[in-house]
């Protein structure tokens, strides 16, 4: 294996790090994947984890790039007044151009946390290049158009509500929580707000959802339909204790509009339970790192 350093783009200000497989590894057809920030992280990721994605993958025949943006790492800011929606986009097909150049690759495939992600998926749908997709913690306002103050509402809720269940499942199997609850030291007062919490977001969830899937909704979807048809594939991941609402607004928003591509094996959603949003923790990292090389190697690229 082994990495290089790299100055390109238009202006050659961009820094990023290609990480080549070895070469009795290399596979000539596979994509190249990019790497595109975690917000404002520069282009190691958090906790070194897109250190630890490119090694992994390269070991596995893919050659990986992680770069910085403009204005990110060790890019300098811009010189022109391009926004950024749409710089990012250009620069990731920068890196598409160096890549295509310096390894003759054809295809790619993007991947990134949060913001990354974001920029994933947006230049996906408008550069044919690009055949696959892992944004990880995707932010909602990707997926979700509903902005009404009721919709946010139930969202939250919604989420608190999965938040509380996903720790009384948990707590379930805990000896020290069961002996709360038979000693009188458990929150009852907070427990029974939270099942009648529950039991008024069944009763709404109906209209709600109506409500939610709006035309708007259904043209986020349908921009997910469009990659698909096109050949892209897709692995969404999320962290069930990501900061975001991401995971919540596409089960609540998307869930439906999307049900035929995953049962299609057109769109994989995996979720890390009690992952936080930057997969702070080792196992976390590793369980992440599981996931995409599971996915990777399922595709018949």
């Amino acid at each position: 294996m082994r990495e290089e350093a790299l100055l390109f783009g238009k202006t050659r200000s961009l820094v990023g790090i290609i990480t080549d497989p070895p070469e009795a590894e290399r596979g000539k057809l596979l994509p190249a994947i990019i790497l595109l920030n975690a917000g404002i992280i520069h282009h190691v990721g958090p906790h070194r984890l897109y250190v630890k994605m490119a090694r992994n993958l390269a070991a596995l025949g893919f050659v990986v790039l992680r770069f910085d943006l403009s204005g990110f790492g060790d890019s300098p800011v811009r010189a022109d007044n391009l926004p950024f929606e749409k710089s990012a986009v250009s620069e990731t097909q920068e890196a598409m151009d160096v890549l295509s150049a310096a390894r003759g690759t054809e295809h790619f495939l993007l991947s990134g946390i949060c913001l990354g992600a974001l920029i994933s998926l947006t230049t996906a749908y408008c550069d044919p290049r690009i055949v696959g997709v892992i944004p990880i913690n995707a932010p909602r306002h990707k997926m979700a158009y509903a902005e009404d103050g009721e919709v946010r509402s139930y969202i939250i809720n919604y989420k608190a509500v999965r938040i509380y269940w996903d720790y009384w499942k948990t707590a379930l199997f805990n000896s020290k929580v069961w002996l709360k609850a038979i000693t009188g030291k458990a929150n009852y007062r907070m427990m029974i707000q939270w099942t009648i919490m529950t039991m008024a977001l069944q009763i709404r969830s109906k209209a709600t959802r109506k409500q939610i899937v709006s035309s708007r909704a259904k043209n986020a979807a349908s921009d997910l339909h469009a990659l698909t048809e096109r050949g892209v594939r897709l692995l969404f991941v999320y962290s069930t204790r990501d900061s975001d609402l991401g995971l919540d607004y596409f089960r609540v928003v998307l869930g439906n509009e999307t049900r035929t591509l995953v049962t299609g094996g057109k769109l994989r959603v995996e979720i890390i339970p009690q992952a936080d949003h930057l997969f702070t923790l080792l196992w976390h990292q590793e369980c992440l790192l599981h996931a995409m090389r599971n996915w990777v190697l399922s595709q018949n690229w």
